[in-house]
């Protein structure tokens, strides 16, 4: 089976789904992940807080924790990916050459504007695409006025510290948003997602649309 996940910026698919791709290539499928920004930011005063080095640095060394090699970043703004044709263009090339069977991205509904943007313009360029998933919104993504609906769940237990080490490779984010209060809370969120199936620790996400099949390569 072959996975894509499309993020907006470098640590959102680690944060969000980070257990899930990390399973999946430990049982043999293959993963790719699309960033669709180099993710350095200014503060809200213009001082520069993580540069687009030090983002690309981190966000690789994060993924590779996960064992995800096929790495593809592109440049648009951090803080502004719209819902735009440019946008969807860019993310229906990656589809196209990578012909994916399922797909991951934001959730519609987060309120960060640019993961927003990412996930309709993802829901665009998948529009032939029959199984596709949003992921859970987890700080530092934006709380949203319209819930989230944990409709799949994925047991992560055998992976969950993959995740977490993953998140420690972003040292400039790490350092932003609380350290360990930072990993603790991402990681409770895994704790109580298991809690609801029985299972210590799981990433749960909600359906845009599945296909059910039943030969060997199915997703379900």
């Amino acid at each position: 089976m072959k996975i894509l996940a499309v993020g907006a910026h470098l640590d959102d698919i680690e944060i969000a789904c980070g257990g899930t791709l990390a399973k999946a290539i430990e049982n043999g499928h293959q993963v790719k992940v699309l960033i669709m920004s180099k993710s350095g930011y200014t503060n809200k005063d213009g001082k520069l807080q993580r540069s687009d080095e030090e983002a690309v640095k981190e966000g690789t060394n994060a993924l590779h924790v996960l064992g995800i090699q096929d790495i593809e970043i592109l440049d648009f703004p951090t803080k502004d990916i719209p819902w735009r044709s440019d946008v969807v263009n860019a993310i229906d090339v990656c589809i196209s050459a990578y012909d994916p069977d399922v797909i991951f991205t934001h959730h519609p509904f987060d309120t960060h504007q640019a993961h927003a943007g990412v996930s309709n313009a993802t829901v665009g360029a998948a529009r032939r695409r029959n199984t596709v998933f949003f992921y859970e919104p987890i700080s530092p993504s934006g709380r949203s006025y319209v819930a989230f609906r944990p409709q799949l769940y994925v047991d992560i237990g055998s992976t969950i510290e993959k995740k977490v080490a993953s998140l420690r490779e972003h040292k400039s984010e790490y350092n932003k948003f609380g350290g360990e209060d930072w990993v603790e809370g991402v990681h409770a969120r895994c704790g109580f997602r298991g809690y609801e199936i029985g299972k210590k620790y799981a990433e749960a996400f909600e359906v845009l649309r599945i296909e059910m099949g039943f030969g060997e390569n199915c997703v379900l």
